[in-house]
C-alpha cells in the first residue's frame, strides 16, 4: 500500500467533511456531508489515479438560516436517485436529487426531532427515520417515491438521547 498523489482530499477551511457515502450505481460518484460547513460536496473519483475531485457543494441549510449548526448523517437512497443530510441546529434533513447532468440540486428542508444526530432508510427506501437526541423521540417519515420528499407520520418516544437507528429487513 503506498499513497496516491495527492496523498489526501482538500476540503475548503471550516468545512469539517464527516461522512463519505458512495452512489450505489455510479462507482465514479461519492458524495461527502460537512459537518462545520453545514453542506454536502459532490465528488468525482479518476478511475486510473483513484482520487476525489470536488465537483460542486451545496447547502444543507435555507438561506435565511443564521443560527449555529452541525451537520451529522448522510444517506443515499438504494436507486441512487436520493440523498440526505442531517442537520443539527436547524433540526431537519435535507433532502438533495443528482440530476443528470451531474448537478446537485437540494430539493427541500423537512423538520424533524431536536438535534437528528442520525437517522435510517428503510431498506425499501419507503420510510426515513431519525434519531432526536436531543428530543429522547425519532420522527417517523414516509419517502414519496417519485420526488424523495418526507411526509412525516408519526414520533415515537425512546430512551435518553438516542443517537443511531438502523433500519433491516
Amino acid at each position: 500500500l503506498f499513497p496516491n498523489q495527492p496523498p489526501h482530499l482538500s476540503f475548503p477551511e471550516g468545512a469539517g467533511p464527516r461522512h463519505l457515502v458512495a452512489h450505489p450505481t455510479r462507482g465514479e460518484i461519492f458524495f461527502c456531508i460537512n459537518e462545520q460547513g453545514s453542506s454536502v460536496t459532490l465528488l468525482r473519483m479518476d478511475p486510473k489515479k483513484g482520487t476525489l475531485q470536488p465537483l460542486q457543494t451545496v447547502s444543507t441549510l435555507p438561506t435565511d438560516f443564521d443560527r449555529p449548526n452541525a451537520c451529522a448523517d448522510l444517506e443515499i437512497s438504494k436507486d441512487g436517485r436520493f440523498l440526505y443530510g442531517a442537520n443539527r441546529g436547524h433540526d431537519s434533513i435535507a433532502l438533495f436529487q443528482l440530476l443528470q447532468n451531474d448537478e446537485l440540486v437540494r430539493k427541500g428542508i423537512f423538520k424533524t426531532e431536536k438535534t437528528p444526530r442520525q437517522f435510517s432508510l428503510s431498506p425499501d427506501n419507503e420510510f426515513l427515520v431519525s434519531a432526536g437526541q436531543g428530543s429522547d423521540r425519532l420522527a417517523i417519515f414516509r419517502v414519496d417515491p417519485a420526488s424523495g420528499r418526507l411526509k412525516r407520520t408519526g414520533t415515537q418516544a425512546t430512551g435518553k438521547k438516542p443517537w443511531w437507528i438502523t433500519l433491516v429487513d
